[in-house]
This record gives C-alpha cells, sequence and structure tokens, in this order.
C-alpha cells in the first residue's frame, strides 16, 4: 500500500491521536523500525492489533488505552526507532500478567536511580517486573543472548522489588515484533527460560519470562 493510503488508514484508525501522530512522522520520516514493517506489511491487522492491545492495558490498569500508552512513557514527539516498541512492550506485559491472575498492576515512577517498569501483585505477594524488547525473532533466541539481557537488566528488578520488603524480581522479554493474539505457553520458551535460570544458579525470588509471537513462558512458574 502506498503511503498515502496507510496514513488515510491511521488516521481513520481507533488509536489514541498521540500515537496516530508518531506512526504518521515514522511513515513520512522513514524511520528503521520493526513496528513500521509490520504496518506496511499488514496495516489493517496491525492498526487493529494494536487497538486491541490498548484497550487490554487499559483495563488492566482501570484507565483508557491512551491513558496507558501515556503511563508507559511513550511520547510522540520522541521518534528514537525502539520507544514505540518498548512502550508496546511494556503494555504487552501489562495484558500477560493480568491474565496470569496479576493484581494491582501498575507503572512505577521513574525517579532517582535504577527502578523497574512494572509492579504488581499476586498470592499477597509482591512482584516487580522489568520488561525489555528485542528485535531479534524468537527463533534466533539463545540463552547466551537471554543472559546478555539479564545481567545488565535484572538489578533494576532487584531494586525495586526490595523497596516495599521482600519480593519478587522479574525480567520479562519480548521478542521479536510486539504480536497482539493471545498467550499460549511454549515448550521451547520455558526451555530456554530455564536454561538462564539454571545458568544463573537458580537465583532466589527471580523468575524469567519470555513472550514471543502470542507464545509465552514463565521459569520457574509463580508461586501459588
Amino acid at each position: 500500500m502506498k503511503k498515502e493510503g496507510l496514513l488515510k488508514l491511521i488516521g481513520d484508525s481507533a488509536l489514541p491521536a498521540a500515537l496516530k501522530a508518531y506512526l504518521a512522522g515514522m511513515l513520512v520520516r522513514k524511520l528503521p523500525s520493526s513496528l513500521r514493517e509490520a504496518l506496511r506489511k499488514e496495516p489493517e491487522a496491525f492498526l487493529a492489533g494494536t487497538a486491541g492491545l490498548l484497550r487490554g492495558a487499559g483495563l488492566a490498569l482501570g484507565c483508557s488505552g491512551g491513558e496507558a500508552l501515556a503511563r508507559s512513557g511513550f511520547d510522540a514527539a520522541n521518534l528514537a526507532a525502539d520507544r514505540l516498541e518498548a512502550a508496546l512492550a511494556e503494555l504487552l506485559a501489562v495484558v500477560f500478567l493480568r491474565s496470569e491472575g496479576f493484581s494491582a498492576l501498575g507503572f512505577i515512577r521513574r525517579g532517582i536511580g535504577k527502578t523497574a517498569d512494572i509492579s504488581a501483585e499476586r498470592g499477597g505477594l509482591h512482584y516487580a517486573f522489568e520488561v525489555c524488547s528485542t528485535r531479534t525473532a524468537a527463533g534466533a533466541l539463545s540463552v547466551d543472548f537471554l543472559e546478555l539481557k539479564y545481567d545488565k537488566k535484572i538489578r533494576q528488578a532487584k531494586v525495586s522489588s526490595k523497596k516495599r520488603g521482600p519480593g519478587r524480581a522479574c525480567l520479562v522479554l519480548a521478542a521479536g515484533p510486539v504480536s497482539f493474539r493471545g498467550f499460549f505457553p511454549d515448550e521451547e520458551l520455558a526451555a530456554l527460560a530455564r536454561g538462564l535460570y539454571e545458568r544463573k544458579n537458580r537465583p532466589l525470588n527471580t523468575h524469567i519470562c519470555l513472550l514471543a509471537g502470542g507464545r509465552a513462558a514463565v521459569f520457574p512458574p509463580w508461586e501459588a
């Protein structure tokens, strides 16, 4: 589809005005992004799926989809290639966690020092989640690759998990372009998550969560 047609689809979509402006700017400026590629390849599915993701995140957070996107720290004026990918990965994590029975979901306010992205509760326990998006396709994931992300990001989750007393820390990694389909347990992802967990010597009070193309895995399983 030509650029003019894509811009009209964006303008006519149910997306928040700020996101419409971002997507239009991304197309006009030809910014490199896996989301831009997905938009050009399947524009109607991409726009409908994004709108559905925002609705789901809004339900989880008790607000509108547009407000959920804003709470993630998304800024339509920031056209950095990975900013929207990061924001949608955080919303995807919120929707997934709600489907896993978590409550009191919310974004952690950015302040001085490193903090995690999301806080939530389950089974009387407090959890802090650091979310990482990557353009790496699910089929190209490896324990070595995941370890690099873990070593770089897990400290933020661990620091935030301790601010309200003993809690649980989790690294959530969304692989490839963010998918807006449902979540289905996946044995391959589970094996990768377990492999990373064991390589890091089975860290206490820590979980690894992988999301990729509608597939999901958590290791070790959430505590009852």
